[in-house]
């Protein structure tokens, strides 16, 4: 039996709106009240439309957000009482793929101080290390060693991705939540960054959070899929059995939405 990493109980989050001076303000329900798991080396995706509250739980997970209330116990502890040196390590343990290659990256850097930053504010490695863990990072996405002196503007969609992959793997990460990783790249490279992420799962010993709106991404990285609707979850199945047996009404729509090719 897989050991536990993430236990999420009644997990909410609300946003309040102010209309106005004499308007009671509205309440957006982004998160409410969800309860699910995640165990130790599986990929666990989080799928819904625009607006589903997918990408909250992933900034909750994250502790870029804070729960309005609920529980997210990693490890058995609850991440919300995290402070200072926990907290720091807890950030260590998790870590982010960002949705845009493009916009997470800054033009100003050059690739071996993109990746090595967090290596730099994180530990006590001389340059000489840094530059070594770098390289060895860029070999593993691959990604050529005369990249290391490039700016992000000179690569594609899918080159930039690779650059934010081995980022997020610089310090060694237990769990990597992956937001969209690969919406912004031609179909023609979503598949070869999703088998590098598989890849390096295996190699890393990584546990993905995979956040997407599309169910034909999921479908072949997935162990287990969490279906989100307006903040609730509607279904949570291993990968096979939501293909083949799916209950909600909503997952069912999601799956006659994805495209197929007719003779």
């Amino acid at each position: 039996m897989s050991e536990v990493v993430y236990e999420i109980k009644n997990l909410k989050k609300y946003y309040e709106i102010n209309l106005g001076l004499f308007k009671k303000p509205k309440i957006i329900k982004a998160v409410n009240g969800i309860s699910f798991n995640v165990k130790k080396g599986e990929v666990l995706s989080i799928v819904g439309e625009s607006g589903c509250g997918k990408s909250t739980t992933a900034k909750l997970l994250l502790k870029i957000e804070e729960p309005t209330s609920g529980e997210i116990l990693f490890y058995g502890k609850d991440i919300t009482e995290l402070k200072h040196e926990e907290l720091k390590e807890y950030r260590k343990k998790v870590q982010i793929i960002f949705q845009d290659p493009y916009s997470s990256l800054n033009p100003r850097w050059k690739v071996g101080s993109i990746i090595g930053e967090p290596l730099k504010l994180n530990t006590d490695m001389s340059d000489k290390e840094i530059k070594e863990r770098v390289l060895y990072l860029m070999e593993k996405v691959g990604m050529e060693p005369d990249w290391y002196e490039r700016y992000p503007h000179q690569f594609s969609g899918g080159q930039r991705q690779r650059i934010g992959i081995a980022r997020a793997l610089a310090l060694n990460p237990e769990i990597i939540v992956c937001d969209e990783p690969v919406s912004a790249l031609d179909v023609s490279i979503q598949a070869q960054v999703l088998n590098l992420l598989l890849d390096l799962q295996k190699e890393f010993n990584l546990t993905y959070v995979f956040i997407s709106h599309d169910l034909s991404v999921v479908e072949h990285i997935s162990d287990r899929i969490v279906v989100m609707y307006f903040g609730d979850i509607v279904e949570l199945k291993s990968v096979d059995d939501l293909f083949t047996n799916p209950e909600a009404d909503y997952t069912k729509k999601l799956l006659s939405a994805i495209p197929t090719i007719k003779d």
